[in-house]
């Protein structure tokens, strides 16, 4: 996601995708937001106009832990920033949902309020 071409050429229809899912992977892969705004849109080139975005991540989170003494940094997103970041990436927002992390359920693996779901729609 980090390159402007994320896949081989020949590896999607010429067309592009109908549909993409991006499940709490551009948070990690992104060391600020400005590189989450970037792969955000070098994935937006592998979908045909019109083609969906199906987005899930993890609001205000700066790391998880991956294993045993394993700390991956994240990069921290809310709400707003998620929305700037899908419309400058040539994204419609159609529906974005939040789940709240309840305070009970923070297990010590990672450090996010929230979870977000995004359909979103390639201009």
């Amino acid at each position: 996601v980090n390159r402007p071409q994320p896949l081989a050429h020949d590896a999607l229809p010429s067309a592009g995708a109908d549909c993409l899912v991006s499940a709490f992977c551009l948070e990690s892969a992104s060391p600020d937001l400005a590189a989450f705004t970037r792969a955000l849109g070098h994935i937006g080139r592998l979908l045909r106009p019109g083609g969906h975005l199906l987005l899930i991540g993890a609001l205000g989170i700066t790391y998880y832990m991956a294993g045993d003494g394993v700390k991956i940094p994240t990069v921290p997103v809310n709400e707003a920033q998620v929305c700037a970041s899908l419309k400058e990436s040539g994204y419609t927002l159609i529906r974005l949902e939040v789940y709240t992390v309840p305070q009970d359920m923070n297990v010590g693996t990672d450090d996010a309020y929230g979870v977000f779901f995004v359909k979103a729609m390639k201009e």
